[in-house]
């Protein structure tokens, strides 16, 4: 009784569908049963979103909430199936005990922090290519005449404009130092980095 969601107020036709339509879909490949309520809610919050749009003039209301329902399920499989979200990619369980270990560990402990924010797209590059990164560009930093580096410093913190109007020089002139910039950031390998 209390693994079920409780929808009081909305017609039983409603509730009914969506349980049959959450319960089918938890059966099918890339869900699990721990998903049904979560379906269920995605579902509902669906119906009653596009429920005021109904118009007795073109269907039943029973086949307007159908189609919403139906229409509802086809794009949660869809999604499903999405790229980095596709269920058929993944050849395991994060939470599965990874067997390569010699004690019970899941695998989701093993993964690292840098990999785990690469995948989530918080930073694009692994942290060992970040450290080469901050190293590479310190020993070209030091190499650049002192109003490179005040144009560096510049840059990190305010806009072409901003130093434009703070050095009293055209944009052009900034943009000119920039590109030149550019060209021994190049020479010194760090090409791919820009």
């Amino acid at each position: 009784m209390g693994d079920r969601n409780l929808y009081p107020g909305i017609e039983e036709y409603a509730v009914k569908l969506i349980q049959v339509k959450a319960c089918q879909l938890i059966d099918q490949p890339g869900f699990c049963r721990a998903d049904r309520k979560d379906i269920e809610q995605d579902l509902m919050l669906d119906l009653l979103t596009r429920l005021p749009k109904y118009d007795p003039d073109i269907a039943e209301r029973t086949t307007f909430i159908s189609r919403i329902v139906n229409c509802r399920v086809a794009s949660l499989i869809a999604a499903r199936k999405a790229g980095n979200r596709d269920w058929r990619m993944n050849a395991f369980s994060l939470n599965a005990n990874d067997p390569a270990c010699e004690e019970p560990t899941e695998r989701q402990e093993r993964i690292s922090e840098g990999e785990y924010l690469m995948r989530v797209g918080l930073i694009n590059r692994p942290p060992e290519d970040q450290r080469d990164l901050v190293m590479d560009m310190a020993r070209a930093f030091e190499l650049l005449p002192e109003n490179f580096r005040d144009l560096c410093e510049r840059l990190k913190t305010q806009t072409v404009s901003e130093i434009a109007i703070e050095l009293g020089i055209p944009r052009s002139t900034i943009y000119e130092a920039i590109q030149k910039l550019r060209e021994i950031f190049e020479a010194a390998g760090l090409k791919n980095y820009l």
